[in-house]
């Protein structure tokens, strides 16, 4: 895999002190390590006075639609928490190309294994909203996972979790076509976005059609082409460039072939 940003390596020491930290409202249902159990995965069943003082030393950042998080260039010296936004984690061919590996969401972690083996991150991490993210350093990491066993149970079942979807991903692009791709990753956004309307489970995400392209491996000019079909068939509809889901049963009967 070669970078394809054109960071400079000798830069990606001292990036961090770069970012602006951002106040995360205290009053709202999200990560606030400090005041009340925070609803992300890592902390789930962690008692707050356990994490008190954390969230001094995990400080939110802010970065821009679009901006990296990380790239193949930067050390795994931290683990990043999402508070707010999505961030896309892919990787990138020499001739541009893209493959998304996940979309992540609040309450979801990421640089879990560059961290843990103390190497340089493999992918590259891109706010693909406004977003802040927390950046837990190693050392403090470390100390947290020595002190609760819960917390590193948390995060081997995080691990767990993003091998399982890993391994989805390698199976869908081996042994299925684009339709029975495409029908899956519908049904994933629709569960994970989806809301119920008078005519149909509306994603209340917008994606371009590359976006949803990378995400199932595929051209642009192909996703078009089966969106059109799935169209077609009744199975979906496509209005204000959201997409609504139709037919799930439908979807699901194609997904699995």
């Amino acid at each position: 895999m070669l970078p394809a940003h054109g960071f400079d390596p000798s830069q990606t020491e001292s990036r961090w002190e770069s970012y602006r930290t951002v106040q995360i409202p205290r009053e709202r249902h999200g990560l606030s390590i400090a005041t009340h159990p925070p609803d992300h995965e890592l902390f789930q069943g962690v008692a707050a006075h356990d994490l008190a003082g954390l969230e001094e030393r995990a400080p939110a950042l802010a970065f821009a639609k679009g901006e990296l998080i990380y790239s193949p260039y930067d050390r795994g010296d931290a683990l990043f928490l999402v508070e707010q936004g999505r961030v896309r984690i892919y990787r990138s061919a020499s001739d541009g190309r893209q493959l998304t590996l996940a979309i992540l969401d609040p309450g979801m972690s990421f640089g879990q294994v560059a961290v843990l083996q103390h190497e340089r991150q493999d992918a590259y991490a891109e706010a693909l909203v406004d977003c802040s993210v927390r950046m837990l350093r190693v050392d403090d990491l470390e100390r947290v996972l020595q002190a609760s066993p819960q917390v590193a149970l948390n995060l081997m079942r995080s691990l767990a979790e993003r091998l399982r979807d890993a391994e989805d991903q390698i199976e869908s692009l081996a042994f299925r076509p684009v339709p029975a791709r495409l029908a899956a990753k519908l049904l994933d956004l629709m569960d994970r976005y989806g809301r119920v309307t008078p005519t149909g489970i509306r994603i209340d995400e917008r994606f371009t059609h590359l976006q949803m392209a990378e995400m199932i491996g595929t051209s642009r000019e192909t996703l078009t082409k089966v969106l059109n079909e799935l169209r077609d068939a009744g199975l979906i509809d496509v209005r204000e460039r959201l997409i609504w889901v139709l037919d799930a049963d439908g979807l699901e009967r194609l997904k699995l072939g």
